[in-house]
């Protein structure tokens, strides 16, 4: 996979200040780090780096006063409403090394079962992989439209390419088609039974911890 190009700026002021006046004139702190040299504060285009994420790329080849480097998307903070980076984590590879990385899986299509009145149950939305620098898969796109009730779409299903390891079993389910639970029926008071599900979900500041130390 061809890495994503990133024109990146050094940076030499740091806080919580400067960082919003960053992403006021469009850029984004980062932070590159690895490979047991010194840690290097940058700043990034947030159009930019958009297009990267919106592309599932994990490797860039980061420009930094025209000298380009391979480097791993290592993590993106974004803001508290969940919707645009505020900070970038980025570390040194060797194009020859091996990581292990989570990569994104959006389901396609409309499964046949829904039209019988099943349910689509995603139970993966990511899954980690094993592979060289240079073979990071993007966010993985399987169709899901041939799954009827009670079929379920495997890790085996995923195609991924040769010398891509994965850490779930090639048997273990990412999605399912489900029959609709029945509707809860009424209890003695003759009011509808509820039960107020857990939420989970990401957490999101709305300062990064580069920004909070200072």
């Amino acid at each position: 996979m061809q890495a994503e190009k990133l024109k990146a700026v050094p940076r030499t002021e740091m806080g919580t200040r400067v960082s919003r006046k960053l992403r006021a004139e469009g850029q984004i702190p980062a932070i590159i780090y690895g490979h047991g040299e010194t840690p290097e504060a940058v700043a990034v285009g947030a159009r930019e780096l958009a297009m990267v994420l919106a592309h599932g790329a994990r490797m860039v080849e980061v420009d930094v006063n025209g000298n380009t480097k391979p480097h791993l998307i290592k993590s993106v903070q974004y803001d508290h409403l969940d919707q645009y980076p505020i900070h970038l984590d980025l570390t040194r590879v060797d194009l020859n090394e091996r990581v292990t990385v989570s990569v994104s899986i959006e389901l396609k299509g409309t499964p046949k079962g829904i039209s019988d009145g099943g349910v689509l149950e995603q139970i993966m939305n990511e899954i980690e992989v094993d592979c060289l620098v240079t073979e990071i898969p993007g966010t993985l796109h399987p169709f899901v439209t041939e799954l009827g009730i009670g079929d379920a779409l495997l890790v085996k299903d995923l195609g991924l390419p040769a010398g891509v390891n994965v850490t779930p079993g090639p048997e273990d389910k990412v999605a399912l088609v489900r029959e609709a639970e029945e509707e809860v029926e009424a209890d003695a008071d003759g009011e509808e039974a509820a039960e107020m599900p857990e939420v989970i979900g990401r957490v999101r500041s709305d300062e990064p911890e580069e920004d909070k130390k200072k």
